[in-house]
């Protein structure tokens, strides 16, 4: 069987949209997503040519990418948005569409692996390793949160206070990655479920900036066998939090999450391959994208080691 690689967009009217965007949902804010969608499942398809991408969506898509996507081999599945549904007061409430369309998939689709990618991500290695270490359990992107960091503890508050529990610290998982074998994506989406329906029960009693991330979080709280995607996919913010990183090129990782460059990095990336046909290299995809290249700083002490080591060397 293939694997799948998929994107996940909706649209429902008076919501709002990624707080990246200001929560804008217009046709200006579709038509950027399309552009990211394209980027993230066109440069999976390059490195993993066998395998199927596809964006799952409750919309029709502009004929202008409708007809784009299947030039480039990107399938297209329109759904309804009808389970994980929250109220729109809530700021990531269409961000539960992406488990919407993960639980549709998983169930109705005969894929080996699937992963489900944020659209603002961009595939720079083949997913050989990724797709082998999936056969051992489900693969999620832990954020990294210490303990006390806000958006972790607004996740495990919110945790303590729907199960009437003061006990387990909940561990930030991220929403823009979910990797597994079908079978075991079944079992996982099954306990995402049922948090959806104990949330619901309650009156939607948990924090309004709770996003798809917080079921996500919970339920690998609930499960044994989650590993850590971190040596696959990494989240890189460039404004003002940033990271310079080393992962782009030494040791790399094979997806790069970008939440800051949806309206910047990823529309150069498109517009990049509409010119040239093809995606930059990753030094020249880096600097597009907003990533600085580490470089370590000169320091005195580090040259006095290496002339002690030179000195060492020669007396021997």
């Amino acid at each position: 069987m293939k694997n799948l690689i998929m994107n996940a967009f909706a649209c429902k009217e008076d919501y709002a949209t990624s707080m990246q965007l200001g929560g804008k949902a217009d046709a200006g804010v579709l038509e950027l997503y399309m552009k990211n969608i394209f980027v993230s499942l066109k440069s999976a398809k390059l490195h993993n040519p066998e395998d199927d991408v596809m964006l799952v969506t409750n919309v029709a898509l502009p004929r202008q990418y409708e007809e784009l996507f299947a030039a480039h081999d990107i399938l297209v599945k329109i759904i309804p948005f009808e389970t994980f549904v929250m109220p729109k007061q809530f700021v990531w409430s269409l961000a539960f569409f992406k488990l919407c369309a993960l639980d549709y998939v998983v169930k109705h689709m005969a894929y080996e692996h699937i992963v489900l990618l944020d659209a603002d991500t961009v595939t720079m290695h083949p997913y050989t390793d990724m797709w082998q270490e999936a056969d051992e359990g489900i693969m999620l992107f832990e954020v990294g949160h210490s303990y006390s960091h806000p958006d972790r503890w607004a996740i495990t508050d919110a945790y303590h206070k729907l199960y009437q529990t003061k006990k387990g610290s909940i561990t930030h998982i991220g929403g823009e990655y979910v990797c597994g074998r079908r079978e075991a994506l079944i079992e996982y989406m099954n306990v995402c479920m049922q948090i959806y329906e104990d949330v619901k029960k309650s009156g939607f009693e948990v924090f309004e900036h709770a996003g798809d991330e917080f079921i996500l979080s919970v339920a690998a709280h609930k499960i044994t066998n989650v590993i850590n995607a971190s040596p696959y996919i990494f989240r890189y913010w460039t404004e003002d939090f940033y990271l310079i990183s080393t992962n782009t090129v030494a040791n790399p990782v094979c997806i790069w999450h970008l939440p800051s460059e949806k309206d910047t990095g990823m529309l150069r990336l498109y517009h990049y391959y509409q010119k040239h046909n093809c995606f930059p290299e990753a030094e020249k995809c880096a600097k597009m994208t907003g990533i600085v290249k580490a470089k370590r700083p000169r320091n005195g002490y580090l040259l006095a080691n290496k002339i002690h080591i030179k000195i060492r060397k020669w007396m021997n």
